[in-house]
């Protein structure tokens, strides 16, 4: 009889569950869609010849890699809507009703869906450890960008060696970083502001400057080749991008060997790519004393820890206020937990705000929402009517 019952909650658990969440990805999908409308458009001119079909395709592709942060977003709010559902119809049916006149426990009734919540809690984890980073160079993209690149600034990128990357023009297309060229009447060119790699030691302290005219990156090698490269030993100057060279100067310097290639200029296209990082990626960049978005960064990674952790504590403190209610309204049931969600959103938000501006340690930030969901949860279940 038991293993019967909790086929049956599961069964009517899932059901609710994908409903719930394809229909708050795809709220988000054509909420997106109504916001970057102007940008579609501009795609769907520049790719007339290729014809509409082709144009869908794209549009699938990009929100294909979209609805994996979706899911990190809507993940608690997901579980506790489809519990409130699910519990909404078994009250209508007078199902759960009759199970507790059987002598079964509402915690047993229970139970099925906090195993399910935690199994997707579980996928919580891999998606934000594993998945969102290896898709991090598509989940960057604007919609204009689906068809074509434009060029951008490579704004001082750390590789695994501890130096900084940085040019005024990259070109996707290509692949290559580029100076800034300047062309005087006279036929004379210089370059304002050339690709540069700041050299660091461990201890980040300047090592000298890998200067050029342009770099290609070559996939082989897992290196940039450097056109016009020369190595410079440490300049004390206030402003070192703004020098320029007035001749041939320095040790030549053909190749650069690193990890920062193509795909990790993509991702650290945007200023809040550490949302698609993993924790131990996080937790490297935030040791660099030159980042300036060190506080952010340190926040982010700590919510690496807490977000599954707070992803339970929501379903826990929410459950007994759906579960206990006599109500047989699906809009009262569902309000309510939308309501306490939001409530937690509200709250991680605040916390996190604080902790971006450096008014609460980072640790705290991330921990502040934990500690206080935590005691409304332990006694919302003690609560619980049986």
């Amino acid at each position: 009889m038991v293993k019967i019952l909790d086929r049956y909650i599961l069964k009517t658990y899932l059901a609710s569950l994908v409903v719930v969440l394809a229909a708050l990805m795809g709220i988000a999908i054509l909420l997106d869609m109504a916001v970057s409308a102007n940008k579609f458009l501009d795609l769907k001119s520049e790719m007339a010849e290729a014809g509409f079909w082709t144009l869908v395709a794209r549009m699938a592709d990009y929100y294909f890699y979209q609805a994996f942060y979706y899911f990190q977003l809507f993940a608690a709010l997901a579980l506790l809507v489809a519990a409130a559902a699910g519990m909404v119809r078994l009250n209508r049916t007078r199902e759960l009703t009759g199970m507790k006149a059987a002598g079964i426990s509402l915690y047993r009734v229970l139970w099925p869906i906090i195993l399910v919540g935690l199994a997707l809690d579980g996928f919580y984890i891999v998606n934000q450890e594993i998945l969102l980073p290896r898709m991090a160079v598509e989940l960057v993209r604007d919609p204009d960008d689906l068809n074509a690149l434009e060029t951008f600034s490579v704004e001082f990128i750390r590789d695994n060696e501890n130096n900084i990357l940085y040019a005024p023009i990259y070109d996707p297309e290509t692949q290559e970083m580029q100076a800034e060229k300047k062309v005087f009447e006279d036929g004379r060119v210089t370059f304002p502001a050339r690709v540069r790699i700041f050299l660091r030691d461990s201890q980040y302290r300047a090592m000298g400057t890998i200067e050029a005219e342009r770099a290609t990156w070559d996939a082989r090698l897992g290196a940039w080749r450097l056109e016009g490269g020369v190595r410079l030993p440490p300049v004390r100057q206030a402003s070192l991008l703004e020098r320029v060279p007035e001749g041939p100067e320095g040790e030549p310097f053909p190749l650069y060997y690193t990890n920062v290639g193509p795909e990790e200029i993509l991702r650290h296209r945007t200023s809040d790519f550490y949302r698609y990082m993993s924790y131990s990626e996080l937790k490297t960049l935030a040791r660099d004393p030159m980042r300036g978005n060190r506080l952010q960064l340190e926040v982010a990674m700590h919510q690496h820890i807490t977000s599954p952790i707070l992803n339970v504590l929501i379903l826990l403190l929410g459950l007994p206020f759906v579960a206990g209610r006599e109500d047989r309204n699906y809009f009262v049931g569902v309000g309510l937990a939308v309501a306490l969600v939001i409530g937690v959103f509200i709250l991680t938000f605040a916390a996190t705000a604080f902790g971006n501006a450096g008014h609460v340690p980072p640790i705290w930030a991330a921990w502040i929402p934990i500690f206080l969901v935590l005691p409304p949860s332990i006694l919302s279940m003690e609560m619980l009517k049986t």
